[in-house]
């Protein structure tokens, strides 16, 4: 029996709602703007589903073949609300991580996101503050709560050239690519967790292309996701067939590794994975989850396109 009375041997599946793409005819949105009052406005198709708790089981998933990837790794200490800290520090045991469990010859980090704002705060924020027009910063940022995958085609594109010089992104994107992000706990996560889907149970027809205006650089907590100013992402309708999986209760020494992009069009491996946030009703009440998530360029300079 571990800690806190949970038994990893007996992992509890979740009856919940995932938040879907919402077609505009019956009021969804085509694009909108990170990170504004706009975006905690945003309507969506909610739909019952059920959260496979993958606890007891997480060797049992692959990049390759799910689209993300368990991988127990004790981190640094290191002051999360120090972003100096983080890319002294975590960037460079990320970047070994990532080549040491990818295979990959390169990486680059474009950014980090630590998340430790609620979102129920922030949602009644800007419910009391009805004067906050669309366009107006949010005033704080909580986990993201719909289906999404951080990058379409266009928008793998878009983070390669606005984040590296072009000769060199051209250079490294002449083989193999991808685009992975690192996700990991500041501290026990049992509120808003993480939820993937097996991309094999998610059709190319239920995954739609959307673009995002990111924030001015140098204001709030989105703005340096990218040095550019816009990305393309995608956005998944709801199908009856879609498996979602979560780790429950993970701690800071665990990661999942997400894949948003991958240049290789075999037919058989894992391009992207899409993911949420997902409200657990027996953990509700629990602390604000507290994680980091690294967003990387993985490069396999030894594989061809």
């Amino acid at each position: 029996m571990a800690k806190n009375g949970f038994n990893p041997e007996k992992p509890k599946h979740v009856s919940t709602t995932l938040n879907f793409r919402l077609d505009p005819a019956f009021g969804g949105h085509t694009a909108y703007k990170a990170a504004t009052a706009g975006y905690f406005r945003l309507k969506f198709d909610v739909q019952e589903v059920t959260i496979h708790d993958g606890r007891g089981r997480e060797g049992d998933f692959s990049l390759s073949t799910h689209g993300f990837q368990y991988h127990k790794h004790s981190p640094a200490k290191v002051d999360y609300q120090d972003a100096d800290q983080i890319k002294q520090v975590v960037y460079p045991e990320t970047i070994e991580l990532m080549k040491k469990v990818t295979g990959a010859t390169e990486v680059h980090i474009y950014s980090h996101l630590v998340r430790h704002d609620s979102r129920e705060k922030t949602d009644a924020l800007i419910k009391a503050q009805e004067n906050l027009a669309n366009d107006d910063p949010a005033p704080q940022v909580g986990p993201a709560r719909f289906v999404h995958i951080d990058v379409s085609d266009v928008g793998a594109e878009q983070m390669l050239y606005q984040n590296l010089p072009p000769d060199i992104a051209k250079k490294l994107s002449s083989t193999r690519w991808a685009i992975i992000n690192l996700w990991r706990p500041i501290k026990t996560v049992t509120k808003d967790p993480l939820c993937l889907c097996d991309i094999r149970t998610c059709r190319d027809e239920d995954l739609i292309t959307m673009p995002v205006l990111l924030p001015p650089k140098g204001s709030g907590k989105l703005a340096n996701v990218s040095r550019g100013d816009d990305v393309e992402i995608m956005v998944m309708k709801h199908h009856p067939e879609q498996e979602w999986h979560n780790i429950s209760r993970m701690e800071p020494d665990e990661t999942l590794l997400i894949k948003c992009w991958d240049s290789l069009r075999d037919g058989h491996t894992a391009r992207r994975t899409p993911h949420t946030s997902f409200i657990n009703p027996a953990t509700q009440d629990d602390p604000v989850r507290e994680s980091v998530e690294v967003r990387c360029l993985v490069f396999y300079e030894d594989q061809p396109l």
